[in-house]
């Protein structure tokens, strides 16, 4: 019986299983958590509380301002600003009246020409501007002069200080330097010009000529000696002497227009008047048409007539002969270029008579071969 009393007062010490365990641990934690929220809550209750009543307590009276940060009711800004009046506008019915400007005069309505107080009425054409007081005339009295520069400097010939237009260049141009050979034989042919000057006067020198081997000098052979004057951007007048070369040479005064047709043809026309009454003309024409930036093929034509037989030189009155010729180019540089080229040549009228009587022929063809250079 004392046995059985023992062991029933001692505790029996037994170890649970894993599920007891756990459920025991999480029973534990959330009693935890639950009594620590509850009090946090309620202490956070109690600070609000006691901080509102504070607050109200010693807070200034909402209408004291801040220096500096009055709050005040004030009237509208825009209204102290004057040009900016932002009173209602006028009802929508009448858009028209809000748009309407006075018409003020500003200094533009004193100006001739530029009047911008009335408009036409729409479709209404433009009144077109008098512009004839602006164009043309001639210079007041008191105007500058136009080769007086900068009040009074005059034009120097210092190097590098010309101005464009008083600059004179010089230039020398040997266009047909050449061999030929045809049904006449053989010998050789030159056309050289040159001219030095500004742009709006030089002195132009030119000569032609032919040479076959034992007969005299050509007909055509000449020297010319001209002023040339622009009157227009492409074309200029030639005023000046012309001296021939051979038997039966004479003198001529020489008049004449060079300059570049459209089309960019290069025209040359010039008249003669001999010392002893007769008149002679000499037209020539040419173009560049190129194949390519050096290679160039040039037709070229002239023309001599005559007012008078000459049986010195062999030449009849009237169209005395026609030349026309084919030259190509190839520009090895653009100062120096080699060519080939033929020519053909008729004579007429009396001129062509006289080449019977003396047994040439009328009509003349020869491959030419030269150099075309300038400086």
């Amino acid at each position: 019986m004392k046995a059985q009393t023992k062991a029933l007062n001692e505790p029996t010490w037994r170890v649970p299983n894993h599920a007891s365990w756990l459920s025991v641990a999480v029973s534990g934690w959330v009693a935890i958590f639950y009594s620590f929220g509850a009090a946090g809550a309620a202490e956070q209750n109690t600070a609000g509380g006691a901080a509102t009543a504070k607050a109200a307590e010693g807070a200034p009276a909402a209408a004291a301002p801040m220096p500096g940060m009055d709050m005040e009711p004030k009237p509208a800004a825009v209204t102290l600003m004057p040009g900016m009046d932002m009173s209602p506008s006028p009802a929508p019915a009448t858009p028209k009246q809000a748009m309407e400007m006075e018409s003020t005069p500003t200094p533009a309505a004193s100006m001739d020409g530029m009047d911008m107080e009335s408009k036409p009425a729409p479709g209404t054409p433009m009144k077109k501007m008098d512009m004839g007081s602006m164009q043309g005339g001639n210079a007041p009295a008191n105007a500058r002069d136009p080769d007086a520069y900068s009040e009074g400097y005059a034009y120097t010939d210092m190097p590098g200080m010309e101005h464009t237009d008083q600059i004179r260049f010089g230039h020398l141009l040997p266009t047909e330097l050449e061999y030929l050979s045809g049904n006449e034989g053989e010998g050789f042919n030159w056309t050289i010009q040159g001219n030095y000057g500004g742009d709006h006067d030089k002195l132009w020198l030119r000569t032609q000529g032919q040479k076959i081997e034992s007969d005299p000098l050509d007909p055509t052979t000449d020297a010319e000696a001209l002023w040339w004057r622009a009157w227009s951007p492409f074309w200029g007048t030639q005023l000046g002497v012309r001296q021939d070369f051979g038997r039966g040479a004479h003198t001529y005064l020489a008049a004449g227009v060079e300059g570049l047709a459209p089309r960019w043809f290069d025209i040359e026309a010039t008249g003669y008047v001999g010392e002893d009454g007769r008149f002679s003309a000499r037209f020539k024409a040419s173009y560049d048409a190129r194949f390519t930036n050096r290679l160039i093929l040039t037709p070229g034509v002239e023309s001599n007539a005559y007012s008078k037989s000459d049986n010195e030189r062999g030449l009849g009155a009237g169209l005395g002969n026609i030349e026309a010729g084919l030259r190509m180019r190839y520009e090895l540089h653009r100062k120096f270029a080699p060519y080939v080229g033929y020519v053909w040549e008729w004579s007429f009228a009396g001129t062509a008579d006289r080449r019977r009587a003396e047994g040439s022929p009328v009509n003349e063809r020869r491959f030419v071969a030269g150099i075309r250079v300038w400086w």
